[in-house]
């Protein structure tokens, strides 16, 4: 992403939060949605077209494939998993591990802003909210895949260790 795109994503973000804690008339939903955007649009690698495209479909797929994850829904649904599924390993084997790793950072972070913004959807944010929206986006924004890696790992070993 370059540093043209990073301030416009930055300036989407601020926009989505300020409409969100506003009185006006404005609807923070189309700031939102384009907030995530923003967002999933990139996380500091230059990528190439076609590799740009291999990602956002893997995202998508992984999206699918979560949603198609769920209990009940009969023969129908685990076999549109199935096929779901089949799909995303062909993409995985296609592209290989780092499209791979971006594409499930962009789900998590795509995921992740969702919820903060859901958060606030049904009420007017006040100041502090504002505040503390903004700077868990911009630390969401800064997150590497290291890092996620990283906090997926220790989540796990203190279930492990409590259960």
């Amino acid at each position: 992403m370059s540093e043209d795109e990073a301030t416009t994503a930055e300036a989407s973000l601020r926009k989505a939060v300020e409409q969100l804690w506003g009185d006006g008339p404005g609807d923070g939903s189309k700031a939102a949605q384009e907030a995530v955007q923003a967002l999933a649009d990139g996380s500091g690698t230059a990528w190439t077209p076609e590799q740009e495209t291999q990602i956002r479909a893997m995202v998508e797929q992984i999206r699918k494939l979560r949603d198609l994850n769920r209990p009940g829904g009969g023969w129908w649904r685990r076999r549109r998993e199935w096929r779901a599924r089949e799909r995303l390993v062909n993409l995985m084997m296609a592209s290989g591990p780092e499209l791979l790793n971006e594409a499930e950072l962009r789900h998590w972070k795509s995921h992740a802003m969702v919820e903060l913004m859901l958060k606030f959807m049904d009420t007017a944010m006040k100041k502090d909210d504002t505040v503390e929206t903004l700077a868990r986006i911009e630390a969401l924004n800064a997150v590497t895949y290291e890092n996620y890696q990283q906090a997926k790992k220790e989540l796990a070993e203190e279930k492990a260790a409590a259960g």
